[in-house]
């Protein structure tokens, strides 16, 4: 197999870092966005104002044959800056899946 040349190489990152660059601001461009977090908000409005989080979980409350359970979903986004480490936490709540909406947010570490 030949070698590529290293101009080649460069292209090839830079393309892919650029295809796959992450839409999650600075740790400080962040904390203004978050600000921007409102109860009630869809999952797909927050993967536009936040991008996609780095973790996710789900939990269920209550009897799984019951018709009042609740379900909680939650998101988890962490950003480095010169500071240090912001982690935010956006949890969502749902009577059935298909209906996530935002329930409460918080910085659990910054």
């Amino acid at each position: 197999m030949r070698p590529l040349p290293v101009a080649v190489l460069v292209v090839a990152m830079l393309a892919a870092s650029v295809a796959g660059a992450s839409p999650d601001p600075a740790l400080v461009e962040a904390e203004r966005i978050s600000n921007t977090l409102r109860q009630g908000m869809a999952p797909e409005d927050v993967r536009k104002v936040l991008g996609n989080p780095g973790r996710t979980s789900i939990r269920t409350d209550g009897n799984s044959s019951s018709e009042a359970t609740r379900s909680t979903l939650q998101w988890i986004y962490t950003w480095t800056g010169t500071t240090g480490t912001g982690t935010l936490r956006v949890d969502f709540g749902s009577k059935t899946p298909e209906v996530w909406k935002v329930t409460s947010w918080a910085w659990a570490s910054y």
